[in-house]
């Protein structure tokens, strides 16, 4: 479903955080796919989250990647919704980008 041309963009954390447990407290919908994965629906988009270091349950650097535009929104810039989403698991964890 991803591919080379697909919106994706790289994070790194300042510390650990469990990316399921930080999605249920935010109160956004997801489903883990694996140890690495896990599909978010934010804002009616849907988001591929991958741990890049560490595992979902706690993780140091993620890929987010833009698999379905918001459709009520389908021109909206990638860049914004990524920034959206990382801003509120920062907030709702307390920690920062490194």
């Amino acid at each position: 479903m991803t591919g080379e041309d697909e919106p994706v963009q790289h994070y790194t954390l300042a510390e650990s955080v469990d990316l399921l447990e930080v999605l249920t407290a935010a109160e956004i919908e997801h489903l883990d796919v694996d140890e690495h994965r896990t599909i978010v629906i934010y804002q009616q988009a849907i988001l591929m989250v991958i741990a890049t270091e560490g595992q979902a349950t706690a993780a140091r650097e993620v890929d987010v990647e833009l698999w379905k535009e918001p459709p009520t929104e389908p021109d909206r810039d990638p860049e914004s919704l990524f920034t959206a989403f990382i801003d509120e698991l920062l907030t709702t964890t307390g920690t920062t980008r490194r």
